[in-house]
């Protein structure tokens, strides 16, 4: 039979490097903050003992938030909170606690689900694994989600700081988790240096991944060269020239179909007012032809510049090469 009693403990008996119930990571949240600052500790965080100290069940924002404010007012780590001690209570019973209780009250980062299925593989066995946990996770059972779980849980902190706060989605930590650590480092440069945040990310992300492996190089080489293409003024990369160029060196047809495209228009004498649209990427589709105005006189004088369009015009518009 397990117990759990209420005791007094000092935050240096506690050991926070201890992972072993790794239900948080991330930026702790301001609200919880300002609540303990206000409240204090509504409910004791569970401990149980280890080697090097008490480790962490439940409640480690709870304890961490306490730990920071301690240190900013330079208060002695010896500053006792109240927990609750859980003994006799086997690994598996305790996770499971920890699972449920923090599931009670929020959703898990990527990070967090990654953690808590790499330390609980080691821990139930694959039948509770994937028949409790990996549903309580909502993480499917195909492999590549545990593949995923494997990626992050070895990424360095910085892409896991990334990963934490969202800025980084799953689909993009399956196409760089094979990557090497000075690809990883690059990429990590680009985020910094452009502010590409998650579905941006994930699309120069892709089209780098698919250069490197259509040209078998590494992804180092065309990011590389469009970031030269993309470099602004203080070091900064132009978002929208990166995913242009990336774009243009994934599909060169692309380019020479732009180009065309402007040729023909040149050999026009068309109306200023006139802008039209070829279909997206040249592929199919229609185009668009619109013009601008601010009275029924401008509607009548566009009307009538769009009529005399010649229609051998339209025709070398619309020819495809």
């Amino acid at each position: 039979m397990y117990d759990i009693k209420i005791s007094s403990c000092s935050l240096s008996d506690i050991d926070f490097a201890d992972r072993t119930f790794p239900f948080s990571y991330g930026v702790l949240p301001v609200a919880l903050a300002t609540s303990i600052a206000k409240l204090g500790l509504l409910q004791p965080p569970l401990l149980v003992a280890g080697e090097n100290g008490y480790r962490i069940v439940c409640g480690r924002r709870r304890l961490e938030v306490v730990r920071n404010e301690a240190t900013r007012k330079v208060t002695d780590e010896s500053l006792a909170v109240n927990v609750c001690v859980a003994e006799n209570m086997s690994l598996p019973e305790l996770f499971r606690r920890a699972l449920w209780e923090n599931l009670a009250i929020r959703e898990f980062n990527l990070v967090e689900v990654a953690d808590i299925y790499m330390a609980a593989s080691e821990i139930f066995r694959v039948e509770e694994l994937e028949q409790e946990i990996m549903p309580a996770l909502k993480l499917p059972r195909r492999k590549r989600f545990q593949q995923r779980c494997q990626a992050i849980a070895g990424f360095p902190r910085q892409l896991r700081d990334l990963l934490a706060a969202g800025s980084i989605d799953g689909e993009t930590v399956d196409l760089i988790r094979e990557w090497s650590v000075e690809e990883r480092v690059a990429l990590l440069d680009l985020v910094a240096e452009s502010g590409l945040r998650r579905n941006k990310l994930r699309e120069v992300v892709s089209r780098l991944d698919d250069l490197a492996r259509r040209d078998q190089v590494s992804p180092l080489k065309p990011l590389s060269a469009a970031r030269k293409f993309a470099l602004g003024e203080g070091d900064s990369v132009n978002v929208e020239w990166l995913r242009s160029h990336l774009k243009t060196l994934l599909y060169p047809h692309l380019t020479a179909a732009q180009l065309e495209f402007a040729a023909r228009q040149e050999k026009f004498a068309w109306p200023a007012n006139l802008r039209l649209e070829p279909p997206p990427d040249f592929e199919g589709g229609k185009f668009r032809l619109s013009f601008t105005f601010t009275s029924s006189k401008e509607w009548e004088k566009s009307c009538d510049k769009l009529t005399s369009v010649a229609l051998e015009d339209i025709d070398e518009i619309c020819r495809r090469s």
